[in-house]
């Protein structure tokens, strides 16, 4: 079944000749929700209300009776909306009520594709909001959606009168994976870079300890130097523990484990020319002190 023909099923009740002559009868009109019009005559079309006259009807020589329905229904649309990146897209709701407004023009519209008639209307005013926004940042679009649709709107062109209630837009599946594998990359690298700081952080975090111990004279320099060494010892074999478990487990890559071994190789190497030339300052200072 067409589009169309539910639309017509639905709020076309009645179609059939009517019996116009000297004394026509006035049609009953009293029905809640149904509007009664006199059309194909000679004249233009009426709406059969209480004020509706014999002679009306018979100078008019109307042949065909219309039932109408103008009681208030639910339209639901979906559709697809372009985002401000233009090649993925938000799915669209759009819930409004619709009533037949104008019974007259209605009928001379009976063949409108409703769905596609409104489709297209509510879809020119969410492209205009939906292309400002992000597929990852598009906070307060459903509520600038719903102030654009919002108002109560009477189409003169096809006699209707319609409101929105209703407006939900979130990403399209495509835009969803790839939010997906945005966030994901985000938090990848976020934990690489934790990684890679834990790996530089740990033994410069106890020497800035140590050097706090040398400088309010609990610890001479010589003996700061060996308890770095026996730390950096101690604690080499964790460090790659814990890199080694970060790379099985996919947050590092092998290369980023090698930079990251490479790097700790570097900074104990820097370490121990440090150390040594220390040591030897330290030795040197101690031998012109006994010279002295």
């Amino acid at each position: 079944m067409s589009l169309t023909n539910e639309f017509e099923n639905d709020l076309i009740f009645k179609e059939e000749t009517y019996k116009n002559g000297l004394h026509p009868k006035v049609p009953k009109s009293e029905k809640q929700g149904v509007a009664v019009i006199l059309t194909g005559g000679c004249k233009d079309d009426i709406v059969v209300d209480k004020y509706t006259t014999v002679k009306e009807i018979r100078q008019g020589k109307y042949t065909q009776l219309v039932e109408i329905s103008t009681r208030s229904y639910i339209k639901e649309i979906k559709f697809h909306s372009p985002s401000k990146q233009t090649y993925y897209s938000f799915d669209v709701y759009v819930k409004g009520v619709i009533q037949v407004n104008d019974p007259i023009i209605f009928y001379k519209n009976k063949n409108l594709d409703v769905d596609a008639y409104f489709n297209n209307l509510f879809s020119l005013d969410v492209k205009k909001v939906t292309r400002k926004y992000s597929i990852l940042n598009y906070e307060g679009m459903d509520d600038e959606l719903q102030q654009t649709l919002s108002s109560c709107t009477i189409d003169e062109s096809t006699g209707f009168v319609y409101q929105i209630s209703v407006v939900d837009a979130a990403p399209g599946e495509e835009a969803k994976e790839y939010v997906r594998k945005y966030e994901k990359m985000l938090l990848d690298d976020t934990m690489r870079k934790q990684a890679n700081d834990m790996a530089k952080s740990i033994t410069i975090t106890y020497k800035d300890a140590i050097n706090s111990e040398v400088i309010e004279g609990n610890l001479t320099q010589t003996e700061a130097i060996l308890k770095i060494e026996e730390y950096e010892k101690a604690n080499y074999d964790e460090k790659i523990r814990r890199l080694d478990d970060l790379r099985e487990k996919g947050v590092i890559t092998d290369i980023d484990f090698r930079k990251s071994i490479q790097s700790t190789l570097k900074l104990s190497d820097k370490d121990d020319n440090l150390n040594q030339n220390t040591q030897e300052d330290s030795g040197m200072n101690q031998f012109y002190s006994e010279e002295e």
